[in-house]
């Protein structure tokens, strides 16, 4: 429980109590991140410590540290990859994984709930896929509550002070292309993603620079924008097989999609890799599940998460490191699902 004394000069939770209007008890479940109270009465909670500068106290009783770690969603295959490499890392360091998922944090990325994780005692924050703006690293400083961000979705341009961790999307998404024209394929569609999401962008980017350096002409008809799901990598292959003049190949930005546009070849009784080609990138391990098993492009996931855990210890032990972005080298996968097109 937290109770903080009152020093010279120092905003207790008494304070805080009064000007939210609450008793002492309902506000200590709040900087406690207690389920028992209302989402109203945590965010009034919440106003009223930022407006006092009221920074909870770490409890010294705890023997163990802890990071938490937040996920859009724990049910892709990216997600576990992600995670498998944070909690080696976590167990090799001693200290505590804390996981949630995006459904399991009914406020969201607000104030309240960075400040319920405070005042826990966590080491700091790793947000896995989450879009990030200029207020969460206001809200990092405020709470000196470390924040990593791996694959943000989006991320206000002017964030400062955060630290991004990320494969070479770009790089990634031309050599998967290269690999296409390598092969002597010209006619390249592609499963573009979401078109707010910065990694998804990055990897289309690779895929229009490449067509352009090779004198190729961008064809928005090839581009399929759409979320990561596997029914919209079908849906979105269907649509590239069905135009009149359908591509002999496909890159994916994704996993998944990529497992979409399998089943849409199949579908359209179109043979892969004979018929079509196709790459993904992530490679997960559903890339080595599908028949036939994707050329992908490896994203070093299992070592995103290790480098996540790591740093954020590194930031909770010295806050004035400087937070730069790491990118990751990503690698080309290449196994049953290219091939040179028809003669």
């Amino acid at each position: 429980m937290t109770q903080d004394i009152g020093e010279s000069g120092r905003v207790t939770l008494k304070d805080v109590a009064e000007r939210a209007g609450v008793s002492l008890a309902t506000a200590s479940k709040v900087m406690n991140g207690r389920a028992d109270v209302r989402q109203q009465t945590r965010d009034t909670v919440a106003q009223a410590a930022q407006d006092l500068g009221y920074l909870p106290r770490r409890r010294e009783s705890d023997k163990r540290r802890s990071v938490l770690l937040h996920f859009d969603t724990l049910t892709s295959p990216y997600s576990l990859q992600v995670l498998e490499g944070a909690e080696q890392a976590a167990h090799r360091a001693e200290v505590d994984l804390l996981v949630v998922s995006g459904e399991q944090s009914e406020a969201g990325l607000s104030r309240s709930w960075m400040a319920d994780v405070a005042a826990r005692g966590v080491e700091g924050l790793i947000l896995v896929t989450t879009p990030i703006g200029s207020q969460h690293a206001r809200w990092s400083r405020d709470l000196r509550l470390p924040l990593i961000a791996i694959d943000p979705v989006s991320i206000d341009p002017d964030v400062q002070g955060i630290v991004t961790i990320s494969a070479t999307n770009w790089e990634g998404g031309s050599s998967a292309v290269q690999h296409l024209l390598d092969l002597g394929h010209r006619r390249i569609g592609v499963l573009a993603g979401p078109e707010d999401s910065v990694p998804a962008r990055q990897r289309l980017q690779g895929y229009l620079s490449v067509l352009a350096q090779a004198g190729l002409a961008i064809d928005q008809d090839l581009i399929e924008h759409s979320t990561f799901s596997y029914e919209d990598g079908q849906r979105g292959a269907d649509r590239l097989l069905e135009r009149d003049t359908p591509p002999t190949a496909i890159f994916a930005v994704a996993d998944t999609l990529a497992v979409g546009a399998l089943r849409a070849a199949r579908q359209h009784d179109v043979d892969v890799p004979t018929d079509l080609s196709v790459v993904s990138f992530d490679d997960t391990m559903i890339a080595q599940w599908t028949y036939p098993q994707l050329t992908a492009v490896r994203q070093p996931l299992f070592s995103m998460g290790q480098v996540a855990v790591e740093r954020l210890l590194a930031l909770s032990s010295d806050a004035r490191l400087f937070a730069h972005p790491f990118k990751l080298e990503t690698q080309l996968m290449v196994r049953e699902s290219t091939a040179p097109p028809r003669s």
